[in-house]
């Protein structure tokens, strides 16, 4: 069985399973009800080591959740009921129990998770929040009982890790908002909501706007203009992180196609579960076949990540991604930690700082003396350097005098609608050209 397929029964099974469970729930909510017992609904989030969340298909990540499944069935009984309902969260309901001694067991689930776990010579540590409402006195509807004790879990996660909020007739708008954002945002695409905006980046040595970096956006129906920051972190919790890389790219795609005489070239953030994606470059052909537009006016910015480009299977999907004509950006350079070779054996074109040099700079003029040999490496790599988070005419003559080749930020400009990046662009660039000619 290929890969696609077992993800696809796999999901098919979860589905199936969670199903089960609204049944069993639902009777046990009616067992209770006749009975005049009180259930708890547990909502439980797991937080995995960071050097996990790079790898879809880790056999160590596997081992983790199955293992924290295993321990969270042998932390309740057998009338009480888990299930998963994604790679990070759980649903547990305890039947016939009082709020003090839900607590007594929430503090014991959460103990049972929190242990070491030792992988061969790894060890990874895992912390977990809980969040609880009690039928019949939070809610006796199920579908609330379930939304109810998911915003505990954020309450609890506010409070701090390996935390249990039980709900007692009211809970924190902010909470709530994060419950709203994670439950819709699935739905977003499919109605329309999401949509992409255009961050020009200016060429210091051509004089003239040279690319822009493509940022998706979501207009949500009550929230209205929901910022990147709180949907972001959701997209791989929720599983449709892919699914948004995807549409980004088709989205540019039509674009480009609707001009395809501008002379830009759109980056598109490509995050290292994409890279891993068996079906990857499939896709990227099929869409710019589709929209008959060329690979040269598109650059992926891959996330600087030691470890996962030590993978021999990710560096031969950038080299064919070069081939076939992307070009290929370093985010985020110096957030990590990146050797000399590791630039030689990767097929890159441009090297994009890191907001940290930007705010270190403004921060201490010593900083200079760090980042201009940097500039020069990649200068000698035979590389660009791309600056990001510019604000203020200030920050933009601290990099211009450091020999950096492209800017971008606020004081360039806002992100714009493609409708809007049009008919910018000429404005945008007689406007730093004519301020950097005032300051020569």
């Amino acid at each position: 069985m290929d890969k696609s397929n077992k993800k696809r029964n796999d999901k098919q099974t979860n589905l199936s399973e969670f199903a089960l469970l609204n049944d069993r729930l639902n009777l046990t909510l009616s067992f209770s009800k006749r009975y005049q017992m009180s259930t708890a609904i547990c909502y439980l989030r797991i937080i995995l080591p960071k050097e996990l969340t790079n790898n879809e298909e880790s056999q160590i990540e596997t081992f983790i959740i199955n293992t924290v499944f295993t321990r969270l069935k042998g932390s309740i009984r057998d009338v009480d009921t888990v299930i998963k309902i994604n790679r990070t969260d759980f649903l547990i309901s305890i039947i016939d129990i009082n709020e003090e001694d839900c607590s007594l067991i929430c503090e014991r689930i959460i103990s049972y998770i929190s242990h070491i776990y030792t992988i061969g010579s790894n060890h990874f540590t895992i912390s977990s929040n809980v969040g609880i409402c009690m039928f019949p006195y939070g809610s006796e509807q199920l579908q609330e009982l379930q939304t109810i004790s998911k915003i505990q879990m954020y309450e609890a996660l506010n409070v701090g890790i390996n935390q249990f909020s039980i709900y007692k007739g009211t809970f924190d708008d902010t909470a709530y908002r994060k419950v709203l954002i994670e439950n819709e945002l699935p739905y977003a695409i499919k109605k329309g909501q999401l949509y992409v905006k255009y961050q020009p980046q200016f060429h210091l040595n051509k004089e003239k706007v040279t690319g822009c970096e493509s940022l998706i956006r979501w207009n949500h129906p009550r929230l209205g203009e929901v910022p990147p920051i709180e949907f972001l972190p959701h997209l791989e919790t929720i599983g449709i992180l892919n699914n948004i890389f995807f549409f980004v790219f088709e989205e540019v795609c039509k674009n480009i196609a609707n001009e395809p005489d501008l002379d830009i070239k759109y980056s598109i953030n490509l995050s290292v579960n994409q890279l891993l994606l068996k079906n990857l470059i499939p896709n990227l052909r099929k869409a710019i076949k589709k929209h008959s537009v060329s690979a040269t006016n598109i650059s992926l910015e891959v996330t600087e990540d030691i470890q996962i480009y030590t993978i021999k299977e990710v560096k031969e999907k950038l080299h064919s991604l070069k081939k076939i004509g992307f070009t290929i950006a370093l985010d985020d350079f110096g957030n990590g930690y990146f050797s000399f070779s590791d630039f030689i054996e990767l097929p890159l074109d441009f090297v994009k700082l890191d907001r940290d040099f930007v705010l270190s700079l403004v921060k201490n003029k010593k900083y200079e003396g760090i980042v201009s040999p940097i500039i020069a490496m990649i200068h000698n790599l035979g590389l660009e350097v791309i600056v990001e988070g510019i604000e203020n005419h200030n920050q933009f003559l601290n990099w211009l005098k450091l020999d950096c080749d492209i800017i971008q930020g606020y004081f360039i400009s806002k992100p714009k609608l493609f409708s809007e990046l049009l008919n910018s662009i000429e404005e945008l660039e007689v406007r730093v050209n004519s301020f950097i000619e005032d300051k020569k």
